[in-house]
């Protein structure tokens, strides 16, 4: 009887050997709400990747505890999920953020200071966030700015002077409004009218209607995919001529679910990652493979998927080099010393004072089939 109780605490304390030892990574994000689709098809791309390197032996013989929680696009839940993954989760990084608002709140009370813990990648990319942002944020896309300057200057290359703005009414919509000023007034392009929605809501109609009486050329929106859908059917019964862009917070595949490819036809959307869908690159056919096989549940291979994707594989990178038992501490000083992250030519790079990570965009448009082309 002794045998067996022995030989049962040594099982038990292996298994919480084994449970302590596992690297546990945190996210909240949006898996229900207005964000859902995106919110779930990005953490299944991190999802993907985690089970796939925890089948090759996780990170440095440590299996990966992947520990993800709904926020639904909440301020008050992304800040308590977020508590919760520092202090009793004990999350050695954080990854894969949504909101500006809530990520923005997260800096100011100082969580990830006090907690000495990265935070890598967040869907968000607003000057609010970003600057000055904090040492302890590494992003892992372009800015809304270098987005909302693309989308200009193809505007001004078609003729376009005259365009309206519409957004999401938080620090994302807010942010994007004056990078549109800005850089509308340096491209010499008039903003005639702007209109916003409240955040988390579909709440489009009067935005859609003061749009529409504006008699603008092209339309910016810095928005999410279930108000950006809604938007446009309002805004195309009112005005079916002028161009509508995106900055890249929207899933065109949902779009295109919602409202059907006529609606979105024509539609030009920045995009801050490759090309999901070019089986020529290194980067892109690893992550087809990967989450083709390795998600929970079957999901779209698109830029959601992939955002998840490309930051779980920069944490990973950071965290194996941080050596055995790796510390918060020892994964940060890794993050500011990877000056160069080059995934086939899509580049990322950190260093002290620099937190930007890339500043690749480039411009893609939805066809009449309702299918995304560069």
């Amino acid at each position: 009887m002794h045998g067996i109780t022995r030989a049962l605490t040594l099982a038990l304390c292996l298994l919480a050997s084994w449970a302590q030892a596992a690297i546990v990574i945190g996210q909240t994000a949006p898996l229900s709400g207005v964000a859902s689709e995106y919110g779930r098809n990005m953490t299944q791309g991190a999802q993907a990747y985690f089970n796939w390197l925890n089948k090759q032996g996780g990170i440095n013989g440590e299996q990966v505890k992947y520990v993800l929680y709904d926020d639904g696009f909440e301020f008050g839940r992304a800040l308590a999920n977020s508590k919760k993954l520092i202090n009793e989760d004990n999350a050695l990084a954080l990854m894969g953020y949504f909101s500006a608002d809530a990520t923005a709140s997260v800096i100011s009370r100082r969580w990830l200071d006090g907690g000495g813990i990265p935070l890598v990648g967040l869907t968000s990319s607003s000057a609010t966030v970003r600057e000055p942002g904090s040492r302890y944020l590494f992003n892992t896309r372009a800015s809304q700015r270098e987005e909302i300057s693309k989308l200009l200057a193809q505007m001004k290359r078609l003729g376009i002077n005259r365009i309206g703005v519409f957004y999401q009414d938080d620090l994302f919509g807010q942010d994007g409004l004056r990078a549109a000023q800005d850089e509308a007034k340096a491209a010499g392009i008039s903003i005639a009218a702007s209109a916003s929605y409240p955040a988390n809501t579909v709440k489009v109609q009067p935005a859609a209607q003061k749009l529409a009486d504006s008699n603008v050329s092209a339309v910016l929106m810095v928005s999410i995919t279930k108000p950006s859908g809604a938007f446009i059917k309002e805004f195309r019964k009112l005005n079916t001529n002028a161009g509508l862009y995106h900055v890249s917070t929207v899933d065109f595949d949902e779009l295109v679910k919602d409202i059907g490819p006529n609606m979105v036809h024509g539609l030009a959307i920045a995009q801050v990652y490759p090309y999901p869908w070019d089986n020529q690159n290194k980067l892109i056919k690893e992550f087809q493979t990967v989450v083709g096989s390795y998600a929970s549940s079957p999901t779209p291979l698109g830029y959601a998927a992939l955002e998840g994707f490309i930051t779980a594989k920069v944490l990973t990178d950071a965290i194996s080099k941080a050596g055995a038992n790796p510390s918060r501490s020892k994964v940060y000083e890794i993050l500011e010393s990877m000056s160069e992250i080059n995934y086939s030519g899509f580049r990322l790079a950190y260093g002290p004072g620099q937190r930007g990570g890339s500043h690749f965009v480039e411009l893609t448009i939805v066809n009449q089939k309702g299918e995304l082309s560069r």
